[in-house]
């Protein structure tokens, strides 16, 4: 009989063999592992996986839903220039590939194709010469809009094809010039008349001298050689686009010949200059000679060129080639289409359209038009959001978006692509309407916020002519009635006259019927509310702004900053100026600032600055009948210590402002509460109360905190005005005043709330009481113009026991019985 033994397990020679091809295999895995770190560490082929310095915001975002079709794309770079190139693939949602770029030298492209509405998913290849793929971005999404305009790629050639043969190219071309000329005393004479008087006064301009603030040199001669800068530029730009533009287009449209023949030996006068040194366009600190003869020169040349002998024309069209050859080069050595943040770069690519229209039978055109047109339809404006606001300021939306209408509008006008169609253009002149009063006495934010609307009121009204006919909206005629009163101070006009004789004036002002009194511009982080936004004389406006874009370019560090005005009175206001000039010690170490805003410190500092990731982010926000509400997120502002800030602000028509702060920290920190004003603050830290006065307004503001502050005010700067800039004449900023409520204990967690009452005369302060209970509740009662009784529920207290109750409550109740209520939880982690 055959005995069987049991099986116990495998055999020592199967484990030794399995055990040998584990090894193998994990020994082989290792190998192919550390080859490919090996290989990407030699090639650095990777996309970013977070935003470069400088570098372009990704679009579309992912997830975004676009109202235009094709969507310019545009990515970070996953290598060297000239080493890596790339290729985009467009995707439907059921995940079929409808679309393939060629190959791509740059990290932008806009398809010639348009796409249907629908969902969409995009990657893009990194890819060698051979077109062997080196890296995949992730994947993303975005929805094309069922009422999506048509943007898509048009070649250079066929657009320069488009273009006239004969001058003028710019804004006027073949039988529009023939139409302005036939109607200039019936639709155009006041701007024909204004453009009129500069030509005048320009005749007798003497040739501007070459700049020469090159040759101070550097190291201690630098604030000379800035303040020698700034003066030269100024010179340069008031000579040729204050005085030889409008003269080329009055010989334009009068046919004087005095005009063209002064403004041509301007231009003549030019090709004598070097375009390195002081015209050169290379270094972003020393620009604007270069910059702005590059806004100047193709106008005023296109419009003037029949007076140009056969040898003259080829001399100027020589020199405006080597500037326009050399905007390109700028451009392309700073890589604009990865790194677009640099602020003085976004002028350019209007300016190679510009140069490529009036130069078009020139072989140069091309390359100009190409790069132009599509960093307009991709990166392009960098400090923008879709939704109309714009990052760095009033200011600067004013000045930048002024220098796109010639390029834009003349793109169209001699070819037929409509880049007006972009989201940003047809929406901007909203973010101008919601964030600027028409009678302010400030302008936040950024750069130049201290300034009046009246210094940039013809700038602006102009603007929004030209948007109300581009969008065929009356309600923007509307509102431009309102600057006519503030043009007597105006500095700062330049071509507004020009803008004005693009359209006839006679789309009938039509006031709304109804609009919607708060918008929030959440790609800048801009929040507006108004009392009345119909009656800016009366109307009480709240701004609030939580940035993703952070404190670069002439943004300031002023995340989670609010400013207010009523009636266009300054009621809180951002500190300092940019004085004498951008970049020195005053503006660089005050007025940029968090010190110098209406937000909080930390251990005494503010948040980082020149950080592009030290930003903020708006939350949240509503807009109801009666209250306006918003929230942002400001931690990564600070940093450590600060673990969590979120400010809400919550505007109650008509005259009462709630600010409250929910601040947590991983160790327990000191917290300063800052206001400023133009005006002395009267204080009454006993009752816990500062009020605000500014002419004939004032407002009334209480603190609410468990800790209670110590107050104290200033009217002294921290930062001499002239310090380093001893040389300049000009008077200092006059002295504002600064509060401080500086918690009395250190916190690792807490609630702080400023309830603000605006003094709504004849009517007085909304009469109201505020009552304390156990626990940190308060309980606010008040009853505003109108009869609106209002109750306001505060949570202050931060313990685990107190989590589950709201931290904000409003009721409002109006006489006719109907209530509207607003709630809102922490928005903080509870741990």
């Amino acid at each position: 009989m055959k005995i069987t033994k049991p099986h116990t397990g495998p055999s020592l020679s199967i484990i030794l063999h399995t055990w040998l091809s584990l090894r193998i295999i994990l020994v082989f895995t290792l190998q192919v592992l550390f080859f490919c770190l090996l290989h990407a560490a030699d090639d650095g082929v990777n996309f970013p996986s977070g935003q470069p310095r400088n570098g372009n915001f990704n679009r579309p975002s992912d997830g975004e839903i676009l109202d235009v079709s094709p969507p310019g794309f545009c990515w970070w770079r996953a290598g060297g220039r000239g080493e890596v190139f790339y290729r985009v693939h467009i995707y439907s949602s059921g995940g079929a590939e409808i679309h393939t770029s060629a190959r791509l030298d740059d990290p932008a492209y806009v398809p010639e194709v348009i796409l249907s509405p629908g969902r969409y998913k995009w990657i893009v290849d990194a890819v060698d010469e051979q077109g062997k793929i080196l890296a995949r971005r992730a994947e993303s999404t975005f929805e094309i809009s069922p009422s999506a305009l048509p943007l898509p790629w048009t070649d250079p050639d066929e657009l320069l094809a488009r273009v006239p043969g004969s001058h003028p190219r710019l804004l006027f071309p073949g039988e529009r010039l023939e139409e302005v000329k036939e109607n200039l005393d019936k639709f155009y004479s006041e701007p024909y008349l204004e453009l009129k008087q500069s030509a005048d006064r320009a005749l007798d301009l003497s040739p501007v001298e070459k700049p020469v603030f090159n040759t101070l040199g550097g190291g201690d001669n630098y604030a000379a050689k800035r303040t020698a800068y700034r003066e030269e530029y100024h010179a340069v730009g008031n000579a040729f686009i204050g005085g030889v533009v409008p003269m080329a287009l009055t010989y334009l449209l009068s046919g004087e010949e005095k005009y063209g023949l002064a403004a041509k030996a301007h231009l003549l006068h030019l090709c004598d200059w070097e375009l390195d040194g002081a015209l050169s366009v290379q270094d972003p600190r020393f620009d604007e000679v270069g910059l702005r003869l590059a806004r100047a020169v193709p106008q005023a040349y296109d419009w003037t060129c029949d007076l140009f002998s056969p040898e003259e024309r080829l001399r100027m069209e020589n020199w405006m080639a080597a500037l326009g050859d050399s905007l390109l080069v700028r451009m392309q050595n700073r890589d604009y289409l990865n790194f677009s943040g640099e602020s003085h770069d976004g002028r350019v690519p209007g300016y190679l359209m510009e140069f490529a229209i009036v130069l078009a039978h020139r072989p140069e055109a091309k390359a100009w038009m190409e790069y132009g047109m599509l960093a307009a339809l991709t990166v392009f404006p960098h400090w923008a959001g879709s939704d109309g606001g714009w990052a760095e300021g009033v200011d600067y939306a004013l000045q930048y978006n002024e220098r796109f209408i010639t390029p834009l509008h003349s793109v169209y006008a001699a070819t037929g692509y409509n880049l007006w169609q972009k989201p940003f253009f047809r929406k901007f002149p909203y973010f101008l309407t919601w964030c600027i009063s028409p009678v302010g006495e400030i302008t936040p934010f950024g750069d130049s916020e201290d300034q009046p609307v009246s210094r940039r009121a013809e700038k602006l009204r102009s603007l929004l002519l030209y948007y109300s006919h581009v969008n065929n909206d009356a309600t923007l005629r509307w509102w431009i009635d309102y600057l006519s009163a503030q043009q007597a101070d105006s500095a700062d006009d330049e071509l507004s006259a020009v803008w004005e004789l693009l359209y006839p004036d006679t789309l009938k002002p039509v006031g709304p019927s109804s609009i919607l009194p708060d918008k929030a511009f959440r790609g800048v982080g801009w929040v507006a509310f108004h009392s009345d936004i119909t009656d800016p004389e009366n109307d009480l406006m709240l701004l609030f702004k939580s940035s993703p874009f952070g404190p670069a370019s002439h943004s300031h560090a002023d995340q989670n900053s609010f400013a207010i005005m009523k009636g266009g009175k300054a009621l809180a206001i951002p500190a300092g100026e940019r004085y004498p000039q951008h970049g020195s010690p005053f503006h660089t170490r005050y007025t940029r600032l968090t010190e110098a805003h209406n937000a909080l410190l930390f251990n005494g500092k503010g948040q980082l600055d020149k950080d592009a990731g030290a930003n903020g982010r708006i939350i949240d926000f509503r807009s109801l009948s009666h209250i306006g509400y918003t929230a942002g997120d400001a931690r990564k502002a600070y940093g450590p210590p600060v673990s969590g800030y979120i400010r809400h602000a919550v505007l109650i028509r008509p005259s009462l402002i709630l600010i409250v702060d929910e601040i947590q920290a991983g160790e327990p920190v000191t917290v300063d509460w800052l206001m400023h004003g133009k005006e002395k603050f009267g204080l009454s830290e006993e009752e816990q109360q500062l009020t605000s006065y500014r002419m004939n307004e004032k407002m009334q503001v209480d603190l609410l905190s468990l800790e209670g502050f110590d107050f104290s005010q200033s009217d002294e700067w921290p930062v001499d005005p002239k310090e380093g800039y001893p040389m300049v004449k000009t008077e200092s900023p006059v002295n504002q005043w600064h509060f401080k409520g500086r918690l009395r204990q250190p916190v690792s967690r807490t609630v702080i709330a400023a309830l603000m009452r605006i003094d709504g005369s004849p009517a007085g302060y909304p009469s109201c009481t505020t009552r304390k209970e156990d626990g940190g509740r308060v309980i606010v009662s008040a009853v505003l113009d109108g009869g609106l009784k209002t109750e306001i529920l505060l949570n202050l207290a931060t313990g685990p026991e107190y989590r589950g109750a709201p931290l904000i409550r409003i009721t409002c109740l109006q006489e006719d019985g109907k209530t509207e209520e607003l709630v809102i939880e922490s928005k903080l982690n509870p741990n």
